[in-house]
């Protein structure tokens, strides 16, 4: 999926500011399961990196839509959520074999790599995206669910879909899991704009505070709260002990960074723990090579404990 320099320089010259640009190199920074990303080394007057980011075909997040991504950054730029800026998209997978689009290359180190990293900066903003005047910016492109029950309803129905895909729509503990959260869906909360994968390595950091929130192919108009259930899922996940998840490090500090009390997030942490069973499936099959960072044994054991909450 990598394009050569050759094929993409003339469609970059045609650019504003990128006219006598010259492509140096393509190289893909990470090895996730996102849109592919791509460091863009350039020769001439204007800037010398540019960040090229290809549509996926299939993968943990699909079906992808990479302009639909471009168009959200592009919204995003007239609010409080620092994002790269958006120079140009392309929409006909003629140019490089899939729809792309171009960005500004942010000179930071993630959360997982940068030195100044601060989890407070970090979980200010996710308060601060769930604080986005979402209709102002004009995202409800994104679709707007008439309820957060409906939107929670139309996630579970898209991750069902991928069980399909993945080929566990038959694995019992996955089956039973949607069943049970089908049934237990929350009819309470709001909707907000939800980055939809909160994951640290999406946030670039730089002196301390947060330079850019980067990665956006599932942002959402959803409840909140399903965000925060990622991070509480993925620090079970990582070794945090279960309890109740009100009391878990990351909820206490949302509530103290967004000034609200989220409301009760146990359906969200089950629902993330049934997710990533889920994406334990597509990673292996589309994971280009690599194996997940966590077991599906331990994935299952904490889905049984999550759903036994909800009872």
């Amino acid at each position: 999926m990598v394009p050569r320099p050759g094929d993409f320089e003339p469609w970059l010259n045609r650019l504003p500011g990128f006219g006598d640009a010259r492509v140096a190199s393509i190289t893909p920074v990470d090895g996730g399961a996102s849109n592919i990303t791509c460091r863009v080394e350039l020769l001439g007057s204007g800037p010398r990196t540019v960040c090229l980011r290809l549509q996926r075909e299939r993968g943990i997040f699909e079906p992808y839509d990479v302009i639909r991504e471009g168009r959200v950054i592009a919204a995003l730029a007239g609010t409080a959520v620092p994002v790269p800026r958006v120079l140009g998209m392309e929409p006909d997978p003629a140019v490089l074999g899939a729809p792309f689009i171009v960005l500004e290359w942010v000179d930071a180190p993630h959360m997982g790599l940068a030195p100044d990293a601060d989890f407070d900066a970090f979980t200010r903003m996710v308060a601060r995206i769930h604080a986005v005047d979402w209709e102002a910016a004009g995202l409800a492109f994104l679709g707007v669910p008439a309820s957060p029950r409906e939107a929670l309803e139309g996630e579970l129905a898209a991750i069902a879909r991928r069980m399909e895909a993945f080929g566990c729509a038959g694995e019992p503990m996955l089956r039973e899991g949607l069943t049970q959260l089908r049934a237990a869906v929350p009819g309470d909360g709001r909707l907000a704009l939800c980055q939809g994968d909160i994951n640290v390595f999406n946030y670039l950091f730089r002196g301390g505070e947060v330079a850019a929130v980067v990665d956006w192919e599932q942002a959402k108009i959803s409840d909140p709260r399903m965000d925060i259930g990622q991070l509480l899922a993925l620090s079970h996940l990582k070794g945090a002990p279960f309890g109740p998840p009100e009391r878990m490090p990351f909820a206490v500090r949302y509530a103290a960074a967004s000034g609200r009390d989220p409301g009760d997030l146990r359906w969200f942490r089950a629902a993330w723990l049934w997710q990533l069973g889920v994406i334990h499936y597509g990673w292996r099959r589309f994971g280009n090579g690599s194996e997940p960072w966590y077991t599906l044994e331990r994935a299952g054991e904490l889905l049984e404990m999550a759903l036994a909450e909800l009872a």
